[in-house]
């Protein structure tokens, strides 16, 4: 398959358990900070150099440093829950499409593409503090990497797959934390920014171009598609052991929705600080 086929606290527990859709945190650490060492490698110098400013205020030197901040503030800011994700309907109502509608799957602006949007403008706005600008860089280094998470854009009636149980390479987890840590647990991944600048070396200049194309919404639809026809298409995805052979299928897909996370993640920096 070649990648452009793969077009893949108690209180606070209780209220983030309680918001109807919210998936588990996405990619998990080791992914999100391999999206952020792919991404630094596409850096314009002038965003680099701004990037390095705001970041030498918490005084770390890279995006991996910060691109888990915004799971990691979760139990104390709850509300923030539904702006990792967006579930655009694996089996959409009738009349309405097969890809992200923005009157259905986000009509209050409390998803993961409206808070890209609303980072994005704190973030190119320069009237703004400093420490704001700082946190718009936090949650957009987190977020684009939400979107490119496959369970993070979609939902088949099961909470992005956190309501499918399974048995996956010998362990009782569910569907959706399959895609957020067990598929790169698996992989055997020893040195998390030696794999990263693996991933962004085999990134030709043709896919770089591709997958940077388009907006939040587009790489949202993307992602859901590799949901909607493999996912919940043609791979096991119902409660019961997935097959060792899920996990041979499925590392390719997530190692390629790493790299296009980065590229684009870049992407999204370089315009809002160009």
């Amino acid at each position: 398959m070649s990648k452009g086929s793969a077009t893949v606290t108690i209180i606070s527990l209780i209220a983030l358990l309680s918001v109807p859709g919210a998936p588990a945190h996405a990619w998990g650490s080791e992914g999100h900070h391999i999206i952020a060492d792919i991404a630094e490698q596409y850096l314009e110098p002038a965003t680099a150099h701004q990037v390095h400013e705001l970041l030498a205020l918490e005084n770390v030197t890279t995006l991996a440093a910060v691109s888990t901040w915004a799971d990691d503030i979760r139990p104390q800011r709850p509300e923030t829950a539904r702006w990792h994700y967006v579930n655009i309907p694996i089996n959409p109502p009738t009349g309405t499409p097969a890809a992200y509608d923005a009157a259905r799957d986000c009509p209050t602006g409390d998803c993961v593409l409206a808070a890209i949007g609303r980072f994005k403008e704190v973030l190119h706005e320069t009237v703004g503090s400093p420490r704001e600008r700082l946190e718009a860089l936090k949650w957009l280094v987190h977020l684009v990497g939400d979107i490119n998470q496959p369970l993070h854009a979609s939902d088949n009636a099961d909470r992005g797959g956190n309501d499918v149980h399974v048995i996956f390479m010998g362990r009782s987890t569910n569907l959706h934390a399959v895609w957020d840590t067990g598929i790169l647990a698996n992989a055997g991944i020893t040195d998390e920014r030696a794999y990263a600048l693996s991933l962004a070396r085999s990134i030709s200049s043709a896919e770089a171009e591709q997958w940077r194309s388009g907006t939040p919404a587009d790489w949202a639809c993307d992602s859901y598609g590799i949901a909607r026809n493999l996912i919940y298409g043609v791979w096991p995805h119902s409660p019961g052991v997935l097959p060792p052979s899920y996990e041979q299928r499925a590392i390719y897909v997530a190692q390629v929705q790493l790299e296009k996370a980065g590229v684009r993640l870049a992407a999204v920096l370089n315009g809002a600080l160009r």
